[in-house]
């Protein structure tokens, strides 16, 4: 809303030489005579607020235009916004009275994209018009009109007037005239367009937004393009958008963080070397202006870097490249630790398989090395009951020959027999024999022993 001023009456510093105040607020009969007149602090602020927010508004009309790509791919340049580098030195450095160069060789709009044949030509079109001789000669050369007879003060007027007009070109001449040494020097130049108004604002946070998947492009490819102009190398990669291939993104970023700029900041520099008044205090002059410009100029570098920096650890495209790697990567370990895995369980397996075919041959040498022994046993064991009944066999048939017996006469047969025959065959003859003496159990003994004879 429009606010209107107000004024607060002040008492007079010196009663004795009062200054009246008209327009004011106060009742007719409550008018005093004051000296001073200020503004209510409370209606200034809203005033300044409200001048603010029509600045604001008027930045960010321009800044919505700036977004908008001219044909060569660069931001188009308003100068809506004063230069972080515009101070009061620099505009008397420049000695145009705050007039803008480009505006007085009616390139306004084209500013740092004029080339320098655009800049000569239209310095030569405006001085066939703007010289102060042409224009007399052109003046001399229109036909003037019958002229009604005129007083003398109207003679003393018109040549007032005339003086004053003549005055205001010279004046216009001059300053186009400085404008084109400014411009038509490319080291001069240079320093211009390096402080020139525009918007040199460079992100230096940025907070992604998931329901505006396009808002990084936003800010970040205006930004970019504003800055492009400052580059020694041409052409000047592009942003791009998501659909953007990847390479051209990685060259992209490659090209910002090698950036070599162009910028000059000479108008800066506190010393004029047309002013020293020696050699001597010339060089110093000299190197005081070189470190004082390398200073601003190495911020400068420093301020993009960090600006290419917040860029790029926020692009979308980077981020999906990276996380796509490292999806990778971990496929990678994951195959690689499943194969491990693998060969471990493999390993494994076949260790334990190892084992337990060396734990069956084992027991299956322990169970043969036991039906060994066992059979061995059982062959002793069979051995010595063989022995036992040979023995028996041969003890009980030799006992059939004992004296008094029914076999005596006959106990020397027996000893061969029982001496030769195997167990079998003696339990077998002692049974014959034990049933007494007769022509059976006489020849059984004969047959036997014609056997252990044989």
């Amino acid at each position: 809303m429009a606010v209107a001023e107000c004024l607060r009456l002040m008492p007079p510093a010196d009663p004795t030489s009062p200054a009246r105040v008209y327009g004011s607020p106060a009742k007719s009969t409550g008018k005093k005579e004051c000296l001073v007149v200020q503004k209510v602090p409370s209606i200034q602020r809203l005033m300044d607020q409200k001048e603010q927010e029509e600045l604001d508004q008027q930045q960010q009309t321009a800044l919505d235009k700036e977004q908008e790509m001219d044909d060569d791919g660069a931001a188009t340049v308003h100068t809506y916004k004063k230069s972080q580098y515009w101070t009061k030195e620099v505009e008397e450095k420049l000695g145009l009275g705050g007039a803008d160069p480009y505006g007085l060789l009616e390139l306004e709009e084209r500013r740092w994209r004029a080339s320098a044949d655009e800049i000569r030509k239209a310095y030569r079109k405006l001085v066939l018009t703007k010289h102060p001789d042409k224009k007399a000669a052109m003046d001399a050369a229109t036909p003037k009109k019958p002229e009604k007879k005129r007083s003398e003060d109207d003679d003393d007027d018109e040549g007032e007037e005339k003086e004053g007009g003549e005055e205001e070109e010279d004046a216009e001449f001059k300053l186009l005239s400085i404008a084109w040494e400014l411009l038509g020097n490319t080291e001069t130049r240079r320093q211009y367009d390096s402080i020139d108004n525009f918007n040199d604002f460079l992100p230096t946070t940025f907070r992604p937004n998931k329901d505006e998947p396009d808002r990084f492009y936003r800010v970040f490819g205006p930004a970019f393009a504003r800055q492009a102009k400052f580059s020694n190398q041409t052409p000047v990669p592009q942003l791009g958008d998501a659909d953007t291939p990847m390479a051209q993104v990685q060259k992209f970023y490659n090209f910002w963080f090698g950036f070599s700029s162009w910028r000059d900041f000479g108008l800066l520099c506190e010393h004029q070397l047309k002013e020293a008044e020696d050699r001597e205090e010339r060089r110093w002059m000299q190197r005081h202006n070189k470190n004082y410009t390398a200073r601003i100029k190495k911020e400068e570098i420093s301020r993009i870097s960090a600006f290419v920096q917040l860029a790029y650890d926020h692009d979308p495209r980077v981020k999906a490249e990276k996380e796509e790697k490292l999806a990778a990567k971990q496929r990678v370990k994951d195959d690689k630790e499943r194969a491990m895995r693998e060969a471990k369980e493999a390993a494994e397996a076949a260790r334990r398989e190892k084992e337990h075919a060396e734990s069956e041959a084992k027991r299956e040498a322990a169970a043969a090395q036991q039906a060994s022994a066992n059979a061995k046993a059982d062959e002793k064991k069979e051995k010595e009951r063989l022995r036992s009944a040979l023995k028996k066999a041969r003890k009980e048939l030799k006992a059939l020959g004992d004296e008094g017996g029914a076999w005596t006469e006959r106990a020397a047969d027996l000893e061969v027999v029982s001496a030769v025959l195997p167990a079998e065959d003696l339990v077998a003859l002692f049974a014959t024999l034990s049933v007494g003496v007769n022509g059976d159990t006489l020849a059984a003994l004969a047959a036997a022993k014609a056997k252990a004879m044989a």
